[in-house]
C-alpha cells in the first residue's frame, strides 16, 4: 500500500461515523482532538464546528502517520531504504508523501540517493494504462518446462523395469539400494519388528488407537501425517462451545482438544444437534463441572485431556461425553471413558468406584453407559506395550 496511509485525509470520525468510539471514552482520550459545539447557537454555527472537528481529526491521523513513520525509520540499524512511485493504480500521476520528500532530503544531505526521478507533469497518463495483460487460462504450472518434462516422462515409462533381486551396475545402483532399503523399513513396519517409542505425553485419542490396533498407531508416531478438520469437524467443535456457553462455561480450548470431538454425520446440522440435546434429561440437569481440563500420570506416561461435562450422582460422580454421531463406538473407546473416570477420581480425592463413566449419544438421545471399564492397573498395562 502506501503511507502516510490514504485514509489520512478521510474527514470519518465518531461525530460522523457510529462505528468510532467517542474519543472521551478512550483511553487516549488526551491526546486526541477535543469536539464541543457549546458556542454554536445556530445550525450553520454547528456545522461550522463538525467541519472544524473533523479537520482536526485529519491533521491528527497524519501526525500519527508521521509518527508512526519515524519509529520505523528509527529501527534501522545499519541501511535504510525508501522508494516511492509516481503511478498508482489511477491515470493521473500521484505525489510522493512528505514522509518520502524528508528522507529524500536527507538522503541527498548525508547519505545515498540511488534513483530521483523527475516527477512526471501533472497532465501525463499512466503509461501502464495502455499496457493489455493477457494470461493463459487454465494455467500450466510448468509453463515453459513443460515439452522438457513431458519428454522426461516418456524416458521413464520406456525405460525397462530393474530387477532388484540381482546387482545393479552403474550410476543406477545407488538408487535400487535405496529402494531395496525403503521396502525393507517397509516390510518391517508390516511386520512388526520396529520398536517405537511411545510419547511421553499423549492425548486420550491416542490412548484409543494404542488399544485399536498398536502397530497401526507405531506407524503414525514413526511418521505422522497432518490430518484436515473437515467442514463436519468443525460442526462438532461448534455444538460443544454451544453447550459451553449454554451452561455459562467459559473455558479456552487448544488445538489438542479438538482431535477429541467426534465430527458430525453428513446429514446432521447443528440446529437439530441443539434441538436433541435439549430434549435429552442432561440438558434438565445441572453439571458439577463443564469442559474439564486434565493432565494425569499413567504408567509415566502423562495423558492429557478435556472432560465435556461431570454430574453428581448418589454415589459420587458421573463423567459424560457427548458424542455427535449416532454410530455406537467399539471396545476400543470406551478406553476414552477409563481416562476420565480415572483423571477425575484423581482430581477429586476419591475412589474410582465412585465415578461411573458414559457416552451421550445426541442425534439418537441415547445414553451409553459402560461397564467393566479398564482399571487403572489395565490402563497401565496398555501404556506398557512393546
Amino acid at each position: 500500500g502506501t503511507f502516510p496511509g490514504a485514509n489520512t485525509s478521510d474527514p470519518d470520525n465518531w461525530i460522523t461515523n457510529e462505528r468510532h468510539i467517542p474519543f472521551a471514552l478512550r483511553g487516549d482520550a488526551d491526546i486526541l482532538p477535543v469536539f464541543s459545539w457549546n458556542a454554536a447557537t445556530t445550525n450553520a454555527a454547528a456545522k461550522k464546528a463538525i467541519d472544524a472537528f473533523a479537520q482536526q481529526c485529519v491533521d491528527f491521523k497524519a501526525r500519527e502517520e508521521i509518527r508512526l513513520g519515524y519509529v520505523a525509520m528509527t529501527r534501522a540499524r545499519t541501511h535504510l531504504f525508501c522508494s516511492t512511485s509516481f503511478w498508482r493504480d489511477g491515470a493521473k500521476p500521484v505525489s510522493p508523501s512528505v514522509l518520502y520528500e524528508k528522507v529524500l532530503e536527507v538522503a541527498r544531505a548525508v547519505g545515498t540517493v540511488l534513483s530521483a526521478p523527475d516527477e512526471p507533469a501533472s497532465t501525463d497518463r499512466n503509461p501502464a494504462k495502455d499496457i493489455e495483460i493477457t494470461a493463459q487460462w487454465p494455467r500450466d504450472p510448468l509453463g515453459d518446462r513443460r515439452a522438457d518434462f513431458n519428454r522426461t516422462v516418456a524416458l521413464v515409462e520406456s525405460a525397462p523395469p530393474i530387477n532388484l533381486d540381482s546387482q545393479v551396475p552403474g550410476d543406477i545402483g545407488d538408487y535400487a539400494d535405496d529402494a531395496r532399503a525403503i521396502i525393507a523399513e517397509f516390510n518391517e513396519y508390516k511386520a512388526g519388528a520396529l520398536d517405537v517409542a511411545i510419547p511421553p505425553r499423549l492425548s486420550t485419542s491416542t490412548l484409543i488407537a494404542l488399544h485399536e490396533d498398536p502397530s497401526e498407531l507405531a506407524r503414525t508416531i514413526r511418521r505422522p501425517m497432518p490430518r484436515a478438520m473437515d467442514e463436519y469437524s468443525h460442526r462438532g467443535t461448534a455444538f460443544h462451545l454451544w453447550i459451553e456457553n449454554y451452561f455459562n462455561a467459559k473455558t479456552l480450548f487448544d488445538d489438542e482438544d479438538f482431535d477429541q470431538l467426534t465430527p458430525f454425520e453428513e446429514d446432521q446440522k447443528l440446529e437439530d444437534l441443539k434441538n436433541q440435546w435439549l430434549v435429552s434429561s442432561w440438558a434438565q440437569l445441572h453439571p458439577h463441572a463443564v469442559e474439564v481440563p486434565f493432565e494425569t500420570v499413567i504408567a509415566g506416561v502423562l495423558v492429557r485431556g478435556r472432560i465435556d461435562a461431570v454430574y453428581k450422582t448418589d454415589s459420587g460422580f458421573e463423567v459424560v461425553d457427548w458424542k455427535t454421531g449416532s454410530k455406537v463406538l467399539g471396545e476400543s473407546s470406551a478406553v476414552q471413558l477409563a481416562v476420565y473416570r480415572l483423571a477425575w477420581a484423581k482430581l477429586q480425592g476419591v475412589p474410582v468406584d465412585q465415578v461411573t463413566a458414559a457416552f451421550h449419544y445426541v442425534p439418537t438421545n441415547t445414553t451409553d453407559r459402560r461397564a467393566n471399564l479398564l482399571t487403572e492397573a489395565q490402563l497401565i498395562d496398555l501404556l506398557s506395550v512393546k
